[in-house]
């Protein structure tokens, strides 16, 4: 099951965790820079006391339209709150008889009283009960008036609190005259800052950028794996339509190129397995070709003799008699010949996998093998110099008992058909890296008449051998010829 911890070992991971790491660093930080940079720019353009006395005298306008119609005076001064919570850039400050009758941020339970000492423009000490509009709560604040007419008036550098070192507020140039309902007038303070709006436009514009931004950079970096694997898709393409010898394209060391070699390897596999068929269907056919030689030959001569007999042509018991014995040799020929064909095949049908095997000890195979297989050759007139260098304890090999007494078979009978009874037949068995080697070398026979060979009988050797996951090796030389058995140990 796909853990959480195996998602950590992959290098893809890593690379897509990296592309989206390096993309939200790169938009985000484009973001950041678009952002402080277009709020700089919308302070340029609307940090001027000319736009900003436009934007007061129009809203100031409009706070006087809207005190007439809804007949607001200093009694129900309050009712001005309605009017700032309908403009929300806009703060507010009205003030009648030196003292603040209304502010935009707070209400006042008792009216604050300001006064001022002429001779150094300072604020006299005073105290009011303020309760805070946005949350309802009450709060006392006493200090300085001064203090509190810097906190009304916040950033608003002409606030009058900060500018005014007259006597009397109502004459500062800094406040406009505000015309109630009942005839009286007070002063309003306006400062407004419209532009912030701009600021949540500019912020919503910098995520979209840096949105964008991240979507193109990530998917520009992933482009690069996509290109591969789109890459690896027309290559199976090719594949698919049998041009085989299209290589498959291999880059990096991550999980799309460990793929690529696994197909790459399955390429190369299918190819050596479709070699290896068509040597096999061109060595069957070679053999089939060649076998049809062989047994068109004795047949022919067989079928000869027959009707030589039948027909009465030959009169001579003696020459009867021997043409029956010529008959009777070429029938066996076609049997032996037959045979070795149908060995051929029924070891090539055995599926390697379906073999089995079992131990038997080198020393006792050795020595069966020279003291007593070898036994008939001797009787014929051959003579066999063993050695066995395999000891006891040297242990077992791995064999078909059926399967290895073929092997020796057609062994034996190649020593018979091509071996020179002049010379002697080397056999010696030893142990050489956990195998098993079984050498046979003999002087071919300069004599024999030259005939063609189907040499089926090392070729099924080889077979057999291979079925053993063992080796059948041959050497031939001008005079020699030499086999080697290769057999595992357990």
């Amino acid at each position: 099951m796909y853990s959480i911890k195996d998602s950590f070992k992959s290098k893809l991971t890593w690379y897509l965790a990296g592309c989206v790491i390096l993309s939200a660093l790169i938009a985000g930080g484009i973001g950041y820079f678009f952002f402080y940079a277009a709020t700089g720019y919308v302070e340029r353009i609307f940090d001027e006391q000319s736009i900003n006395q436009t934007w007061q005298v129009r809203y100031f306008e409009d706070l006087q339209d809207y005190v007439t119609r809804n007949n607001i005076t200093a009694d129900n001064i309050s009712d001005l709150k309605k009017w700032t919570d309908d403009n929300t850039y806009v703060y507010l400050s009205v003030y009648q008889n030196q003292q603040i009758i209304f502010n935009s941020d707070y209400s006042y339970v008792e009216s604050m009283t300001i006064t001022y000492d002429t001779e150094n423009g300072e604020n006299a000490e005073g105290e009011a009960d303020l309760v805070q509009g946005d949350n309802g709560g009450q709060s006392e604040i006493a200090g300085e008036a001064g203090d509190s007419q810097d906190e009304l008036a916040e950033d608003d550098e002409t606030a009058a609190g900060e500018v005014l070192e007259e006597a009397d507020i109502s004459e500062s140039e800094y406040l406009y005259k505000l015309s109630l309902a009942d005839g009286t007038t007070a002063r309003a303070d306006i400062f407004c800052y419209d532009y912030w709006k701009y600021y949540y436009y500019v912020w919503g514009l910098a995520v979209v950028i840096g949105v964008f931004l991240f979507v193109i950079i990530l998917t520009r970096l992933i482009q690069r794996k996509i290109r591969y694997i789109n890459g690896m898709a027309k290559e199976l393409q090719i594949l698919e339509g049998g041009n085989l010898e299209y290589p498959i394209t291999i880059k990096g060391e991550d999980e799309l190129a460990n793929l690529a070699r696994g197909i790459e390897q399955m390429r190369l596999s299918i190819i050596n397995n479709m070699k290896k068929e068509q040597q096999i269907l061109q060595g069957n056919k070679e053999l089939v070709t060649s076998m049809s030689h062989d047994l068109r030959t004795p047949l022919t001569t067989l079928t000869g003799y027959l009707e030589m007999l039948i027909m009465g042509n030959v009169t001579d018991e003696e020459k009867r008699k021997r043409y029956l014995e010529l008959s009777l040799a070429k029938s066996r020929e076609i049997k032996q010949l037959s045979d070795d064909l149908f060995e051929y095949f029924l070891i090539y049908a055995e599926d390697e996998k379906q073999i089995e095997v079992e131990p038997v000890s080198a020393n006792m195979l050795a020595d069966d093998l020279i003291f007593n297989q070898m036994l008939g050759l001797e009787e014929e007139g051959y003579t066999i110099e063993g050695i066995n260098h395999i000891s006891p304890e040297s242990g077992n090999c791995m064999i078909n008992s059926k399967y290895m007494q073929r092997v020796l078979n057609n062994i034996i009978s190649n020593l018979e058909k091509y071996a020179d009874k002049e010379a002697p037949i080397e056999v010696s068995a030893s142990v050489e890296q956990q195998f098993m080697v079984l050498r046979v070398r003999n002087r071919i026979c300069s004599s024999l008449e030259p005939h063609e060979s189907t040499k089926i009988g090392l070729i099924t050797c080889e077979r057999i051998m291979k079925l053993h996951h063992g080796e059948f090796q041959k050497y031939v030389s001008e005079s020699e010829f030499t086999v080697k058995l290769i057999i595992p140990m357990e």
